[in-house]
């Protein structure tokens, strides 16, 4: 049987350490961690960068999302942030969902 296979999501810089603790408890627990900056996935020419992260959302099993206190780098085909778009992407994609907010982050209501 295949390993499930879980996206982790967040901003990079801020959330590095955070995100590569989970990629270690992922890997203990015997599912396969999907991260960019280990080169997990595979680029291509034809489109922006981040539209490969879209579509490796789409072979995944789950999406886990870290929210912290950056908003990241704004998506270059619509008004999100890419973390934003990774989100959404795994919603519309009905795939299962966990959202983690880092400790420290600045969370503000909206009326």
């Amino acid at each position: 049987m295949a390993k499930p296979r879980i996206f982790i999501s967040s901003t990079f810089y801020d959330l590095r350490q955070v995100r590569s603790d989970l990629d270690q408890f992922i890997e203990a627990l015997g599912y396969e961690p999907i991260r960019n900056e280990e080169g997990d996935i595979p680029y291509g020419k034809e489109e922006e960068l981040e539209e490969y992260c879209y579509k490796e959302i789409k072979m995944c099993d789950i999406l886990v999302c870290i929210i912290g206190n950056k908003y990241g780098s704004e998506s270059k085909s619509e008004h999100y942030s890419i973390t934003q778009r990774e989100l959404k992407t795994a919603i519309e994609e009905k795939k299962q969902v966990y959202i983690f907010i880092e400790n420290s982050a600045k969370i503000f209501r909206i009326a």
